[in-house]
């Protein structure tokens, strides 16, 4: 048996609904269904039956009693139970258990929002049962508050002009519901209508006046100044990269039609994957199913390259890096982890509705992460597999595009040439291959078609393409090669040497020489070569084959290619960052106008150079790309590329004995070993890094490596050993009057003076750092961020704050957000803005483990944990400290250790653990052997315990060493 309140009550049994019972009973059913599993007392349910102006019967009570009864018999006996002196209902309202719980999958299902709140409303019959006015307004609020979730999910996703008719309606029943009307004027202004949206405004809001004289609401108000500056949807970028669709698509309209219709069907993401022979068409078919639903995909048309048929496919956490800055997010919110960057694109798509092409895709784990997670956009795949594994395990529907009909092909040709004989001959030869069929028609239409198909005949074309397909599309490049001059020929044959794709003029002078221009025009206009986008080119993988083939490799071409990514990426990078100590270079004669866009854009070739230069004799070229941008990828967290990129050098480095090379090499490996919190195996690489740099004379790299070990001896808490090697390399800077590459060290030899207590040295460090700084940059910023450091341990929390001021503007990549941010979150606690703290780190955190930084999750978690200690929540404080004490622990971060050591210990002095407090700030105090604040907080807190224990000469002692350190150093503790 079910009961069912929303709307005129029910009472359903097998199905089906039965007679209800009398008025009176129904009430009582009502008033006890709306208190289902719990006793109503008998006062309760006599003034529900008989409210205020209902005269009551002579003797409630027994009236109750009779109604009771007489319900049992229609509900069962086990259903209505007597409890007390009141009654209790064992079941609930069916529908109303079915809205609720269709409500809470809404909230936990955002991909099928829509269908879980359009269930919830289906549940509604009309107006809920009246018994109880309370109750009913409730249960009416909440219908309505649905419906508005139900039209703002229907919006998001781009269902405007579907729901704008039901919306006006819903306003003009509820003419009073801000969020309605909001709604409708969203609707309007996403359909065009942005005048209609502004007057829907101002007549609710003249309503609002002349009836109740109240204003509308602030965030109406907002959505009225987004319309009216049209800056509505901000946020979001909408896109629309679909290439150039081909004017003359012949013999395709059946398979268009079908992809259209899978992609817009209602079920589930919609992906569906074209496969079939290379030159087959499969991007032109899916560049017209895109172009034709541009309309039903309103957020955007996405296109991809991802290059799965090439040597250097795609990756696809490179990939997701492109799609979310097309989205709109920021490079620097651009997570470093692959699974992240995916979960966060996913995220973006949530409640939009785009169409995303993914050309030319490898396979099937390419395609994966780059899959929506919503139905309420569409993914359209090119490859030359199958991507059987995209169908079995995500749901895509495959589709082998087929070669071209007879008719279809000779239809293609007649639109290309004006020559109707021996068009028949040419449309076999090419085997209905339509990428064969076009360049034939190109090369075709200078000329005879006679003549062309006799050469094609005569080199064994019909052989040929009558075998396999690759070989038919190389028999088409042959024929079209034939015709070119001999200068663009050469220049064909060397942009094969290319080993990645789309590529600058500049990269093509390079390889050609100064015919370059006439060569790229001349092969873009024979198809051979597609221009894409400003000053790129890209030679389909094809075409590059089969240029591949036709000779050796011109190693002096090459060489040059090697030396313009070496010239260019150098000069890149000594305008970015001039205080950086690399292997010095041979001097290139170039300028790059915008150095960071260009090793943006560049990177990837950066990687296939290198890789190449393995295959081709100059493996010295691998290692040099790879400490050139080293510093680049290091400050931009771009670590999975940097990592590929040392292995390639460390086999350049080998394969060419070159010992500056594998020097290099170490000394970025050691970098990302410290980077992840393998502290020893850096210091390791680094002292080997440092001797291979001594025997190639490389004195700057030395003082580079000596304060590189300075870091890795400080995380480890051997600050005097730290103190030293820093000490070192600042001598070589000086020595050789390398001023300007002084900043890093003095600004790491300022965070030791920090540890070791030496507060006033850390202060004259970050200054004279200051003086060596350039106005701008991250040697600047992490100036400011350790002067600030010292001075809030000197108590002189203004200067702190102003030198953070200055420092906030200099923040240009994550890295420098979470060192300004560890800064200005202590100086937050510290002035008990706890709120304010907590938020800062809250946000370090998450950008510190995202990029895998162990250090700073550590110090994060750290000065999480403080926010909480100290506005008295110790039990969330010791979850946080916990977390960073073992990671601490597991990287060897001996004086993070130390200090979480002491924390901990605090947080059991104050649950009252005393002795196990002072167990633990002893053990603190003999961790922290070198490392002067930590030493400092630990006697304090001794102090407290003994005191606490009655050990009266034990705290003087401990306190007496504290105060002398605050004499000595000028600390100011908390």
């Amino acid at each position: 048996m079910e009961f069912r309140i929303l709307g005129p009550l029910e009472i359903v049994v097998d199905g089906r609904a039965v007679p209800t019972p009398a008025p009176r009973l129904c009430s009582l059913l009502a008033l006890l269904l709306l208190r289902p599993h719990r006793p109503v007392p008998m006062d309760e349910l006599i003034d529900g039956l008989w409210p205020d102006g209902v005269p009551q019967p002579a003797h409630p009570t027994r009236t109750v009693h009779t109604y009771v009864r007489r319900l049992r018999d229609i509900v069962g006996a086990g259903v209505l139970q007597t409890r007390g002196r009141g009654y209790l209902l064992a079941a609930e309202p069916s529908d109303l258990k079915a809205f609720r719980a269709a409500l809470t999958q809404a909230a936990e299902d955002p991909a099928r929002q829509v269908e879980h709140l359009r269930h919830a409303l289906d549940q509604w019959r009309g107006d809920p049962i009246e018994v109880e006015p309370t109750a009913a307004i409730g249960l009416r609020e909440e219908r309505l508050t649905t419906i508005e979730q139900y039209y703002d999910a229907r919006l998001a996703r781009g269902d405007h002009a579907d729901v704008l008719p039901e919306l006006q309606t819903l306003s003009a029943q509820e003419p009073l519901r801000d969020r309605l009307i909001a709604l409708v004027m969203t609707a309007l202004y996403r359909c065009g209508r942005q005048a209609d949206a502004l007057s829907t405004y101002d007549g609710f809001a003249a309503r609002l006046v002349d009836e109740f004289g109240l204003d509308p609401t602030d965030e109406l108000r907002e959505l009225r100044q987004s319309i009216l500056t049209s800056a509505l949807d901000d946020e979001w970028q909408h896109q629309n990269q679909l290439p150039l669709d081909i004017r003359n698509l012949v013999g395709r309209d059946v398979l268009v039609t079908d992809v259209v219709n899978l992609l817009t069907a209602t079920e589930g993401v919609r992906i569906v994957a074209l496969s079939g022979t290379p030159g087959v068409g499969k991007t032109a078919v899916a560049v017209r199913v895109a172009r034709e639903l541009t309309d039903r995909f309103p957020d955007g048309q996405w296109f991809v390259r991802l290059r799965g048929a090439s040597d250097q496919p795609r990756r696809a956490d490179d990939v997701l890096v492109e799609l979310l800055r097309a989205s709109g997010v920021d490079s620097h919110s651009i997570p470093d982890d692959g699974d992240a960057r995916a979960a966060l694109f996913r995220s973006r798509l949530a409640t939009r509705s785009i169409l995303l092409v993914l050309d030319d895709a490898q396979d099937a784990a390419q395609v994966r992460p780059l899959l929506p997670g919503t139905p309420t956009s569409a993914v359209l795949v090119t490859s030359r597999n199958p991507l059987d594994a995209l169908a079995a395990l995500d749901g895509g529907i495959p589709i082998r595009v087929p070669t071209l009909t007879p008719e279809a092909s000779t239809t293609l040709i007649h639109s290309m040439l004006q020559a109707t004989n021996d068009v028949e001959d040419l449309v076999d030869l090419c085997a209905g291959l339509p990428l064969a069929l076009r360049i034939a028609g190109a090369v075709a239409s200078r000329g005879s078609v006679a003549a062309f198909v006799s050469r094609m005949r005569r080199t064994g074309a019909l052989a040929t393409l009558a075998i396999d397909d690759d070989t038919a599309v190389s028999s088409a490049f042959q024929t079209s090669y034939d015709l070119l001059d001999p200068a663009v020929q050469r220049g064909f044959r060397l942009l094969s040497l290319f080993p990645g794709q789309e590529f600058a003029p500049d990269a093509a002078a390079a390889l050609i020489g100064p015919t370059y221009d006439q060569v790229l025009n001349r092969l873009e206009s024979a198809s051979l070569l597609e221009s894409v986008g400003h000053d790129r080119y890209l030679m389909h993988d094809l075409v590059k084959e089969y240029a591949a083939q036709l000779a050796a490799p011109d190693l002096d071409a090459w060489k040059s290619l090697c030396r313009w990514y070496v010239g260019t990426a150098n000069a890149a990078m000594t305008v970015l960052e001039p205080g950086a100590v690399r292997i010095p270079m041979p001097s290139y004669d170039v300028t790059v106008d915008d150095p960071e866009a260009w090793l943006t854009t560049e990177l990837p070739n950066i990687e296939a150079v290198a890789q190449r230069a393995l295959e081709l004799g100059t493996p010295d070229v691998a290692w040099q790309l790879a400490d050139i941008v080293r510093l680049y990828l290091y400050e931009h967290s771009r670590y999975g590329t940097w990592r590929a990129l040392v292995r390639l050098g460390e086999l350049g480095a080998q394969a060419s004995g070159d010992d500056a090379g594998r020097g290099a090499m170490l000394h970025a490996r050691g970098v990302l070993a410290r980077h992840t919190g393998a502290t020893e195996e850096a210091i390791a690489l680094f002292e080997q890094a440092a001797e291979l740099y001594r025997a190639r004379g490389f004195t700057l790299g030395e003082g580079a490596l000596r304060c590189n070990i300075g870091v890795s001896y400080n995380a480890q808490g051997r600050l005097r050993e730290s103190a030293k090697a820093f000490g070192e390399g600042l001598a070589v800077f000086r020595a050789c009057g390398e001023f300007a590459r002084m900043p890093r060290g003095l600004n790491a030899q300022a965070m030791n003076h920090i540890h070791l207590g030496e507060f006033r040295e850390a202060v004259a460090c970050a200054t004279e750092s200051l003086q060596h700084s350039g106005a701008h940059g991250n040697d600047r910023l992490v100036a400011l961020v350790n002067r600030a450091g010292a001075y809030k341990e000197l108590g002189n929390l203004e200067l702190a704050a102003t030198d953070l001021r200055n420092a906030e503007p200099l923040m240009e990549n994550r890295l420098d957000g979470i060192q300004w941010g560890l800064a200005k979150a202590a100086v937050e606690n510290r002035l008990g803005h706890y709120e304010d703290a907590r938020r800062i780190a809250t946000d370090v955190l998450r950008d510190s483990r995202e990029i895998d930084n162990s250090y700073d999750t550590c110090i994060s978690l750290q000065a999480l944990a403080d926010s909480y200690l100290h506005a008295g929540d110790v039990a969330t404080a010791r979850t946080y400290y916990e977390e960073g004490e073992a990671l601490a622990a597991k990287s060897g971060y001996a004086t993070v250790i130390a200090e979480l050591h002491c924390d901990l210990a605090l947080c059991n002095f104050l649950d009252g653990e005393v002795e196990l407090a002072h167990a633990q700030a002893t053990q603190a105090l003999a961790d922290s052997v070198e490392y002067g604040i930590g030493r400092q907080s630990a006697r304090r807190l001794l102090a407290r315990c003994c005191e606490a224990l009655d050990r009266p000469d034990e705290a003087a002692a401990h306190q007496a060493a504290a105060d002398a350190f605050c004499r000595q150093t000028g600390y100011v503790p908390r």
